[in-house]
C-alpha cells in the first residue's frame, strides 16, 4: 500500500518519490522474499539500518514474529565485539559472569544485522568470516559449536571492492562477501526532490510525539533545506527538522537561526508583502543586513577595513553594525 507521500506500508517508512527511492522499495520487497545474506551499502545517515529492518520485517510469513539481533561496530568497543556476537560460558578466562548467549544464538531462526563491518579489527572480521563459512557459533570459554540458522545482513559505507582496496576489509572476508547480493542506498544530496516529503514526514512524526497541533510548512524554509548539502544525509535532515519544530511559533515551521540567510529572508519578506501577511519590517531588514555583512567579511578574510570599503561604509559604522546585529568580530560562516 502507498499513501499520498509514496510511502509503502513498512515498519520504517521509506519516504520519497525519486527513482532511487522507488528502486530501493523494490529491492527491499525482492530481498524480503528470500533468506539469502545481504549487504547494504551507503554513506552514514542514509538509513541503511532502516532498510535492513524493513527487509527483516517484511520477510516474516503469516504475521509470525521472527527474531532479529543487531550490533553496530562503529559504536561498540572492538574488545567487546566477540563476546556480543558469540556470548560466553561461566568460568571463561577473565569473565567472572554467568553464561550469556551471543546475538548469533539469540537470533537463531531470524536475522543478525552487523552494521559498519569495516569498523571491526581484522581479528573480529576473521571471526565473522568463520561464522559465514560454518554457520555455527561457539561461546567464549566453551568447547562445542552450536549450529544456528540466521540470515546475515551487513551494512558498509562503501563497496566491498573499495574497502578492500583501502585495506579496510580482510582479503579473505572481502572475497567471501564479493558473492553476496548488495543493495546501494543513494545519498540525499543526489535526490533533492525527496526532501520536501521527508520534511513533512519528520514534522508529522515529532508533532505527534510532542502532542503539537499541525505545523504549517513554509515553502521558503523547505527551499532552504532543499539547497543544503546534507553531509550526514537523512539523519542530519531529521535533526534539523526536529530543531525547527521546536523553534516554531504560532504553528508555523521556523528554521533554526544558523540556516536563515539574507536570501531566504528577502524571498520571505516579498512573499509576505504579496500575500498580505503581517511581518516586522525592521526584524526582516536586520536579518538581510546581517547576512550581507557576514558574506562580505567572509569574502575579505574577516578584514573589516576591506569589508567596510566594499560595503561603502566607514570602519566605525561597520563596527557599530557588528555590535548591533550580534556578529562576532572573528566570524566564520558554517
Amino acid at each position: 500500500m502507498k499513501n499520498n507521500n509514496g510511502v509503502k506500508n513498512m515498519q520504517y517508512p521509506i519516504v520519497g518519490k525519486s527513482k532511487a527511492v522507488e528502486e530501493l522499495r523494490k529491492q527491499i520487497a525482492k530481498y524480503a522474499r528470500s533468506r539469502k545474506d545481504l549487504i547494504i551499502i551507503g554513506e552514514s545517515g542514509v538509513g541503511k539500518g532502516a532498510v535492513a529492518r524493513n527487509v527483516h520485517h517484511l520477510s516474516a510469513t503469516n504475521g509470525s514474529e521472527i527474531p532479529m539481533a543487531s550490533i553496530n561496530l562503529s559504536v561498540v568497543d572492538d574488545k567487546e565485539v566477540e563476546a556480543m556476537l558469540f556470548g560466553f560460558d561461566r568460568g571463561a578466562e577473565k569473565l567472572p559472569y554467568t553464561s550469556k548467549r551471543g546475538i548469533f544464538e539469540l537470533a537463531n531462526g531470524g536475522t543478525v544485522l552487523i552494521e559498519e563491518l569495516e569498523e571491526a579489527s581484522f581479528r573480529n572480521q576473521m571471526k565473522v568470516l568463520n561464522f559465514i563459512s560454518t554457520r555455527a557459533t561457539r561461546r567464549i570459554g566453551a568447547t562445542k559449536d552450536i549450529p544456528v540458522d540466521v540470515r546475515l545482513i551487513i551494512t558498509m559505507k562503501e563497496s566491498v571492492k573499495n574497502l578492500q582496496e583501502r585495506r579496510k576489509l580482510l582479503p579473505e572476508l572481502a572475497e567471501k562477501l564479493a558473492n553476496v547480493d548488495a543493495i546501494s542506498v543513494t545519498p540525499l544530496r543526489t535526490r533533492p526532490e525527496d526532501i520536501p516529503l521527508l520534511v513533512k514526514h519528520f514534522v508529522n512524526e515529532i508533532s505527534q510525539e510532542l502532542g503539537l497541533n499541525d505545523i504549517v510548512l513554509d515553502i521558503n524554509a523547505i527551499d532552504v533545506l532543499v539547497r543544503q548539502t546534507w553531509r550526514e544525509n537523512i539523519r542530519e535532515l531529521k535533526a534539523v527538522v526536529d530543531k525547527s519544530v521546536l523553534f516554531s511559533q504560532d504553528g508555523r515551521f521556523a528554521l533554526p537561526p544558523e540556516l536563515v540567510d539574507e536570501k531566504t529572508e528577502v524571498v520571505k519578506m516579498i512573499n509576505n508583502i504579496m500575500s498580505g501577511q503581517e511581518f516586522v519590517l525592521n526584524h526582516s531588514l536586520d536579518k538581510i543586513e546581517k547576512g550581507i555583512i557576514e558574506r562580505a567579511l567572509d569574502r575579505f578574510g574577516l578584514n573589516q577595513s576591506r569589508a567596510a570599503q566594499f560595503l561603502g561604509m566607514t570602519e566605525q559604522t561597520l563596527r557599530y553594525k557588528l555590535k548591533r546585529l550580534g556578529i562576532a568580530s572573528v566570524h566564520s560562516r558554517p
